[in-house]
């Protein structure tokens, strides 16, 4: 959330298992499932492929 006094933050730069290149967070969290079935995530874009993913957030590590 930001407030109308606050200046934009930059996304954050991360990287995440199994990719090489680093992503820029987009989402800062979404909770997929429900009870104790649930995982809360991070969408993360990658601007070499254009592509955006939603990583677990404890597996994604900024940089």
């Amino acid at each position: 959330m930001q407030f109308a006094s606050e200046e934009p933050k930059e996304p954050r730069q991360v990287k995440v298992p199994d990719r090489e290149d680093f992503g820029l967070v987009v989402d800062e969290g979404k909770s997929f499932g429900s009870g104790n079935a649930h995982v809360y995530c991070v969408g993360v874009h990658f601007p070499a492929t254009g592509e955006v993913k939603f990583y677990d957030k404890s597996k994604v590590t900024t940089v």
